[in-house]
Protein backbone atom coordinates (compact mmCIF):
# COMPACT_ATOMS: atom_id res chain seq x y z
CA UNK A 1 0.00 0.00 0.00
CA UNK A 2 2.89 2.60 0.77
CA UNK A 3 3.55 2.36 -3.02
CA UNK A 4 -0.02 2.76 -4.07
CA UNK A 5 -1.49 5.30 -1.53
CA UNK A 6 1.57 7.49 -1.89
CA UNK A 7 0.65 11.27 -3.65
CA UNK A 8 2.11 11.61 -6.99
CA UNK A 9 1.81 12.02 -10.81
CA UNK A 10 -0.09 9.16 -11.03
CA UNK A 11 -2.83 10.07 -8.39
CA UNK A 12 -2.96 13.76 -9.83
CA UNK A 13 -3.64 11.89 -13.27
CA UNK A 14 -6.54 9.90 -11.99
CA UNK A 15 -7.93 12.68 -10.16
CA UNK A 16 -7.83 15.06 -13.35
CA UNK A 17 -9.13 12.24 -15.27
CA UNK A 18 -12.22 11.68 -12.94
CA UNK A 19 -12.85 15.18 -13.83
CA UNK A 20 -14.35 14.36 -17.16
CA UNK A 21 -14.72 10.85 -16.91
CA UNK A 22 -15.72 10.17 -13.54
CA UNK A 23 -14.23 6.74 -11.76
CA UNK A 24 -13.64 4.96 -15.27
CA UNK A 25 -10.51 8.15 -15.42
CA UNK A 26 -9.61 6.12 -12.62
CA UNK A 27 -10.06 3.01 -14.11
CA UNK A 28 -8.57 3.68 -17.32
CA UNK A 29 -5.24 5.13 -15.73
CA UNK A 30 -5.00 2.17 -13.27
CA UNK A 31 -5.20 -0.16 -16.42
CA UNK A 32 -2.30 2.05 -17.95
CA UNK A 33 -0.58 1.19 -15.01
CA UNK A 34 -1.14 -2.41 -15.19
CA UNK A 35 0.41 -2.54 -18.74
CA UNK A 36 3.84 -1.76 -17.64
CA UNK A 37 3.59 -2.81 -13.85
CA UNK A 38 2.72 -6.41 -13.93
CA UNK A 39 5.39 -7.01 -17.05
CA UNK A 40 8.25 -5.68 -14.98
CA UNK A 41 7.22 -7.38 -11.82
CA UNK A 42 7.12 -10.34 -13.30
CA UNK A 43 10.81 -10.36 -15.01
CA UNK A 44 11.41 -8.82 -11.43
CA UNK A 45 10.65 -12.27 -10.18
CA UNK A 46 12.82 -13.69 -12.61
CA UNK A 47 16.11 -11.36 -12.79
CA UNK A 48 16.28 -9.08 -10.25
CA UNK A 49 19.87 -8.11 -10.44
CA UNK A 50 19.47 -7.23 -14.24
CA UNK A 51 16.70 -5.02 -13.58
CA UNK A 52 18.62 -2.84 -11.08
CA UNK A 53 21.28 -2.43 -13.55
CA UNK A 54 19.41 -1.42 -16.41
CA UNK A 55 18.15 1.25 -14.40
CA UNK A 56 21.50 2.22 -13.04
CA UNK A 57 22.45 2.87 -17.24
CA UNK A 58 18.90 3.98 -18.71
CA UNK A 59 17.78 6.35 -15.69
CA UNK A 60 18.64 9.48 -16.72
CA UNK A 61 16.46 8.85 -20.14
CA UNK A 62 13.61 7.62 -17.89
CA UNK A 63 13.69 10.47 -15.67
CA UNK A 64 13.41 12.72 -18.90
CA UNK A 65 10.50 11.33 -20.48
CA UNK A 66 8.06 11.35 -17.35
CA UNK A 67 9.29 14.21 -16.62
CA UNK A 68 8.67 15.42 -19.46
CA UNK A 69 4.96 14.01 -20.05
CA UNK A 70 4.62 15.53 -15.76
CA UNK A 71 5.42 19.06 -17.35
CA UNK A 72 3.41 18.60 -20.62
CA UNK A 73 0.36 17.31 -19.14
CA UNK A 74 0.34 20.62 -16.47
CA UNK A 75 0.62 22.77 -19.71
CA UNK A 76 -2.88 21.05 -20.73
CA UNK A 77 -3.96 21.16 -17.28
CA UNK A 78 -3.12 24.59 -16.61
CA UNK A 79 -4.73 25.57 -20.26
CA UNK A 80 -8.09 24.41 -19.78
CA UNK A 81 -8.37 25.85 -16.50
CA UNK A 82 -7.05 29.20 -17.83
CA UNK A 83 -9.85 28.73 -21.03
CA UNK A 84 -12.20 27.85 -18.95
CA UNK A 85 -13.48 24.43 -20.31
CA UNK A 86 -16.15 22.92 -18.43
CA UNK A 87 -15.65 18.85 -17.79
CA UNK A 88 -17.59 18.12 -20.56
CA UNK A 89 -15.40 19.99 -22.68
CA UNK A 90 -13.28 17.10 -23.94
CA UNK A 91 -9.41 17.79 -24.32
CA UNK A 92 -7.28 16.36 -21.47
CA UNK A 93 -9.89 16.19 -19.06
CA UNK A 94 -12.38 13.89 -21.23
CA UNK A 95 -9.85 11.60 -23.24
CA UNK A 96 -9.97 8.18 -22.84
CA UNK A 97 -6.75 7.73 -24.27
CA UNK A 98 -5.15 10.47 -22.56
CA UNK A 99 -6.14 8.88 -19.13
CA UNK A 100 -4.56 5.82 -20.13
CA UNK A 101 -1.64 7.05 -21.46
CA UNK A 102 -0.76 8.58 -18.50
CA UNK A 103 -0.92 5.56 -16.56
CA UNK A 104 1.56 3.79 -18.79
CA UNK A 105 4.05 7.19 -19.24
CA UNK A 106 3.66 7.39 -15.98
CA UNK A 107 4.68 4.20 -15.11
CA UNK A 108 7.10 3.27 -17.59
CA UNK A 109 8.90 6.69 -17.60
CA UNK A 110 8.80 6.58 -14.03
CA UNK A 111 12.02 5.88 -12.80
CA UNK A 112 11.45 6.48 -9.12
CA UNK A 113 8.55 4.05 -9.58
CA UNK A 114 10.71 1.31 -11.13
CA UNK A 115 13.35 1.67 -8.33
CA UNK A 116 10.20 1.34 -5.87
CA UNK A 117 10.05 -2.32 -6.90
CA UNK A 118 13.82 -3.22 -6.47
CA UNK A 119 14.09 -1.76 -2.78
CA UNK A 120 10.90 -1.14 -0.86
CA UNK A 121 8.94 -3.73 -2.73
CA UNK A 122 11.44 -6.29 -2.82
CA UNK A 123 10.00 -7.97 -0.66
CA UNK A 124 6.78 -8.68 -2.37
CA UNK A 125 9.10 -9.99 -5.14
CA UNK A 126 11.25 -11.99 -3.16
CA UNK A 127 7.76 -13.73 -1.60
CA UNK A 128 6.51 -14.26 -4.81
CA UNK A 129 9.27 -15.99 -6.28
CA UNK A 130 8.68 -18.87 -3.86
CA UNK A 131 5.45 -18.96 -4.80
CA UNK A 132 5.78 -20.09 -8.75
CA UNK A 133 3.88 -18.65 -11.38
CA UNK A 134 0.18 -18.66 -10.22
CA UNK A 135 1.38 -17.49 -6.41
CA UNK A 136 3.05 -14.70 -7.99
CA UNK A 137 0.12 -13.70 -9.84
CA UNK A 138 -2.01 -13.90 -6.79
CA UNK A 139 0.45 -11.78 -4.85
CA UNK A 140 0.39 -9.10 -7.30
CA UNK A 141 -3.38 -9.34 -7.89
CA UNK A 142 -3.50 -8.20 -3.79
CA UNK A 143 -0.85 -5.77 -4.79
CA UNK A 144 -2.83 -4.10 -7.82
CA UNK A 145 -6.23 -4.00 -5.93
CA UNK A 146 -4.40 -1.06 -4.39
CA UNK A 147 -3.43 0.50 -7.28
CA UNK A 148 -6.88 0.05 -9.24
CA UNK A 149 -9.26 1.15 -5.73
CA UNK A 150 -6.94 4.25 -5.07
CA UNK A 151 -6.91 5.06 -8.44
CA UNK A 152 -10.46 4.53 -8.61
CA UNK A 153 -11.31 6.50 -5.17
CA UNK A 154 -9.51 9.61 -6.79
CA UNK A 155 -10.94 9.96 -9.89
CA UNK A 156 -14.58 9.28 -8.63
CA UNK A 157 -13.69 12.41 -6.20
CA UNK A 158 -12.38 14.16 -9.21
CA UNK A 159 -15.98 13.46 -10.83
CA UNK A 160 -17.65 15.64 -8.38
CA UNK A 161 -16.05 18.46 -9.86
CA UNK A 162 -17.83 21.52 -10.72
CA UNK A 163 -18.58 25.19 -10.21
CA UNK A 164 -16.12 27.75 -9.44
CA UNK A 165 -13.75 25.70 -7.99
CA UNK A 166 -12.53 23.39 -10.45
CA UNK A 167 -10.27 25.84 -12.49
CA UNK A 168 -8.65 26.23 -8.85
CA UNK A 169 -8.16 22.19 -8.54
CA UNK A 170 -6.82 22.33 -12.17
CA UNK A 171 -4.29 24.75 -11.57
CA UNK A 172 -3.41 22.92 -8.06
CA UNK A 173 -3.24 19.43 -10.14
CA UNK A 174 -1.11 21.19 -12.59
CA UNK A 175 1.28 22.86 -10.12
CA UNK A 176 1.95 19.43 -8.55
CA UNK A 177 2.70 17.94 -11.82
CA UNK A 178 4.90 20.93 -12.34
CA UNK A 179 6.55 20.01 -8.83
CA UNK A 180 7.47 16.53 -9.81
CA UNK A 181 8.25 17.52 -13.51
CA UNK A 182 11.22 19.50 -12.52
CA UNK A 183 12.59 17.56 -9.46
CA UNK A 184 13.35 14.85 -11.78
CA UNK A 185 14.08 16.42 -15.26
CA UNK A 186 16.69 19.30 -13.51
CA UNK A 187 19.17 17.03 -11.85
CA UNK A 188 18.84 14.75 -15.33
CA UNK A 189 19.74 17.50 -17.24
CA UNK A 190 22.37 18.73 -14.16
CA UNK A 191 20.88 21.95 -13.34
CA UNK A 192 20.61 21.50 -9.96
CA UNK A 193 22.72 19.54 -7.54
CA UNK A 194 22.52 16.24 -6.15
CA UNK A 195 20.53 14.34 -9.12
CA UNK A 196 21.19 10.91 -8.15
CA UNK A 197 20.58 11.07 -4.45
CA UNK A 198 17.38 12.70 -5.09
CA UNK A 199 14.41 10.91 -3.95
CA UNK A 200 11.03 11.46 -3.98
CA UNK A 201 7.90 8.91 -3.46
CA UNK A 202 6.04 8.46 -6.81
CA UNK A 203 3.65 6.06 -7.34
Amino acid sequence: PSGALSPGPLSASAVAAGLGLGVWGGVLVALGHLAVELPYFLVLVRVMGRVEGFLGRWRRVLDLVAGGFMLFFAFLLAYSALQGSGVSGGGVIGSWWLAFASGVVLTGGNAYFLAWWVTVGKPIVDDAKALGVAGALAVYGVHYSYDLGWLSLLAGLGGLGGGAWFRILLLALAGVLVYYGLKIVLPSLGLRPGGASSRVSVP
